[in-house]
């Protein structure tokens, strides 16, 4: 990119590599809708220094200042840059999701006295977005920031596509409902007449909630939406995601779209990107599967997908898909180095941090740990059955296979992973230090085996990179067990 180019990858395309897939997916009658993150998910631009100034916030490097003048200048070149990219197309997506600290520098604040805050952010979005209205093009945002103020749909034009992200719904009535103007999940008996008035329908005649209520209210406003669901998302764990979550969220959206004429559905990847397709292939099939046969239920639609993947609709397949996701500490989120800040930044923890986080859990008290000992415990046991139902399931396999290899080697990380989990949260000092020789050479040995793996799907340097993310805390964590040993000596 000549606009930044000290924020492009080592491992990005070239603009003439990148023309190439452009071509080819016009061949395959394939829409390309540029991408471009405009409020926040910004931490590849805020780790150069020389960007500094366009921070909301200086202790997060993640959402611009908005309000700035030169920041608008900026993003219009941006844009500008993207559209002599792709040539022609339809749409464009500007991003515009958790801005978490949006209208929060001192001159945003300023503003957003004068008009309120999500009026800001509309009239930033309109700004930025004149170019592409007088080519036609039409500006897409997601829509969590705006949903949060409301407001912004009162000046935002109608022409604005809304991606309208929901991770946790299913085809049931939910119990717990996301009341996105106050950013936290009620119950039904927590809803007040004052939050229904904006959300009519959130409610069905029934008394239960009514599963992505926001697609109502945003056509009714005269938006056309686009429903997300993920294959991958914040809270599952490395190596595989967490299948039971996602598969019915997935067809909900699909069928909420056929039935109300929404303009479309979006199956994301929505967390770092350490999997490979292969590995969450059988869910990421759901989509197009529930377009055409929105009339079967969840386990009907999922026994079509994983008929489609493997030529093969045993339930033992879907059964061990499920048990190799399932979640414990040491391979999700913040509990290793990944997403330790709780940003989407990719950096090393700082040396001793699971060392701090067991400490946080043992001053959170007895009941807090034994939590942690009997999650590990019963998800251990999950995994050894999955793997169990997938070894099963092999011999009788016609097809998908490399799904299923991508299932065998997460597993394989997964457990091996349970083991040193149960390790950390259950022995005391003295046993960690008789093992932790072996310990850390079986650590380094799967970070070298997840790096040959991951090659198959990444280039060298980020293979390595997420190797770190994924392995160097806890390596750390067991080289200190003698410091810490002598420490309460």
């Amino acid at each position: 990119m000549e606009h930044m180019p000290g924020c492009i990858s080592g491992d990005g395309f070239s603009k003439m590599t990148f023309r190439k897939l452009l071509a080819y997916f016009g061949l395959l009658d394939l829409e390309p809708i540029p991408f471009l993150q405009t409020v926040a998910h910004a931490e590849y631009v805020f780790r150069h220094k020389k960007y500094f100034s366009f921070r909301e916030d200086s202790r997060r490097y993640d959402c611009y200042a908005t309000c700035k003048p030169k920041l608008r200048k900026f993003m219009e070149k941006w844009i500008d840059e993207r559209l002599r990219l792709f040539h022609y197309v339809k749409y464009f997506h500007l991003g515009g999701d958790e801005g978490y600290v949006f209208a929060t520098v001192p001159l945003c604040v300023r503003e957003a006295k004068t008009i309120a805050k999500g009026k800001l952010y509309a009239e930033y979005m309109k700004e930025i977005v004149a170019p592409l209205i007088q080519n036609g093009i039409r500006p897409g945002i997601s829509g969590d920031v705006a949903l949060k103020h409301l407001d912004p749909f009162e000046v935002l034009l109608e022409n604005f596509l809304i991606w309208g992200w929901n991770y946790w719904d299913t085809d049931t009535a939910p119990w717990k409902l996301m009341l996105w103007n106050q950013g936290r999940m009620v119950t039904a008996d927590q809803v007040t007449p004052e939050d229904r008035r904006p959300f009519p329908r959130i409610i069905e005649c029934q008394g239960n909630f009514r599963p992505l209520y926001t697609a109502d209210y945003l056509k009714q406003l005269g938006y056309d939406v686009m429903l997300s669901s993920p294959a991958r998302s914040h809270g599952d764990g490395v190596f595989a995601s967490r299948e039971n979550a996602h598969a019915s969220n997935i067809v909900v959206a699909v069928k909420k779209v056929v039935e109300d004429s929404l303009l479309g559905t979006c199956v994301t990847r929505c967390a770092v990107q350490i999997l490979n397709c292969e590995t969450h292939e059988a869910w990421s099939n759901l989509a197009p599967l529930t377009v055409v046969n929105s009339f079967l239920t969840d386990e009907q639609l999922v026994a079509r997908s994983t008929e489609y993947v493997f030529r093969n609709s045993s339930s033992k397949i879907v059964h061990a898909l499920v048990d190799i996701g399932h979640c414990f500490p040491f391979v999700s989120g913040n509990t290793t180095g990944m997403t330790w800040t709780g940003m989407k930044d990719s950096r090393s923890a700082p040396l001793g941090y699971i060392d701090s986080l067991v400490g946080s859990w043992k001053k959170a008290g007895d009941v807090a740990r034994k939590d942690k000992v009997r999650t590990i415990d019963s998800v251990g046991k999950k995994i050894k059955r999955g793997i169990d139902e997938l070894d099963d399931f092999i011999p009788s396999g016609t097809k998908g296979f490399d799904a299923i290899y991508s299932r065998s080697k997460a597993a394989y990380f997964r457990y091996w992973g349970c083991v040193i989990a149960n390790d950390i949260v259950r022995n005391e000092n003295d046993d960690l230090h008789s093992k932790r020789r072996i310990v850390i050479a079986l650590l380094k040995g799967f970070k070298s085996d997840y790096i040959d793996r991951a090659k198959s799907w990444m280039t060298p340097a980020p293979s390595n990179e997420n190797a770190i993310l994924i392995y160097d805390a806890l390596i750390d964590y067991f080289c200190n067990v003698t410091r810490r040993r002598m420490r309460v000596n």
